[in-house]
């Protein structure tokens, strides 16, 4: 089976039919990485001077490899505290990521990939949540020393808890300028318009902006080993709607090791 139709099947498995679980950061195209195994840890705290809306956080543990030179699949563990006083921290999904690579890179005017999620909810009674699928288009394109990135992504919950009935639109997008392989700047926007056809009014809607440092380190260059490598993000998300937590830091640390 080649890769357009294994992503399309995905799709049409679903029958057609929000933010969530330390998903600010962008899913590339390019991170196929076949022979590496790659452990990650992803992190996004939320703080807010509205006590209702202060104290979220967002956790995931994740490891994948690649699995064809098209093919990149992980699995992951998502650590969720809604926001407000008394909550509690939860274990709240078993994720299954899959990333397709659909242009061999450089070939087209811009680099196309196919993303998709499922996540089994752990969680039941009084923190009882939904499962979730997640999937489309993840977009790369340099232009000049920057690289774009764009995450285009809709989520469908499953099961006897939903919260919303029909498909939740999310965005994502990064403006890269690679500078410095060990510390480059990006911008970076994350925004869910809520479910389509019945979004709420922009100012309730989801949108996050700020600062992003990104970067990559050798093994070699820390003293740890010949092969494999260090990446990070770090970064400050401004809230931008009402909705939004005014502020959230969000990390991202991942283990690249040769097999």
């Amino acid at each position: 089976m080649n890769r357009f139709a294994l992503a399309a099947g995905v799709v049409l498995a679903l029958q057609a039919p929000r933010m969530a679980k330390a998903d600010y950061y962008l899913r590339s195209p390019y991170e196929i990485d076949q022979g590496e195994l790659e452990m990650e840890l992803n992190g996004a705290p939320a703080f807010d001077r509205r006590p209702a809306s202060n104290g979220a956080q967002s956790y995931t543990v994740e490891i994948g490899t690649g699995v064809t030179s098209w093919w990149h699949s992980e699995v992951e563990l998502a650590f969720d505290r809604a926001p407000g006083g008394g909550q509690p921290m939860l274990v709240n999904q078993a994720v299954t990521e899959n990333m397709f690579q659909l242009t061999e890179p450089g070939q087209e005017f811009a680099d196309f990939g196919f993303y998709f999620e499922y996540g089994q909810t752990l969680t039941s009674g009084r923190y009882a949540g939904s499962n979730e699928v997640t999937f489309g288009p993840a977009i790369g394109m340099d232009i000049g020393r920057t690289t774009q990135l764009v995450n285009l992504f809709l989520t469908r919950e499953l099961g006897p808890n939903q919260t919303t009935q029909g498909l939740d639109f999310s965005y994502a997008w990064q403006n890269r300028w690679n500078l410095w392989t060990p510390l480059s700047p990006a911008i970076e926007v994350y925004g869910d318009s809520g479910v389509v056809g019945r979004s709420p009014r922009f100012a309730q809607q989801q949108l996050l902006v700020g600062p992003v440092a990104v970067g990559a380190l050798g093994l070699h260059e820390l003293g740890l080993g010949n092969g494999g490598k260090v990446k990070y993000e770090l970064g400050w998300l401004f809230g931008a709607t009402q909705a939004s937590a005014q502020g959230t830091l969000r990390w991202r640390l991942e283990l690249e090791v040769p097999f």
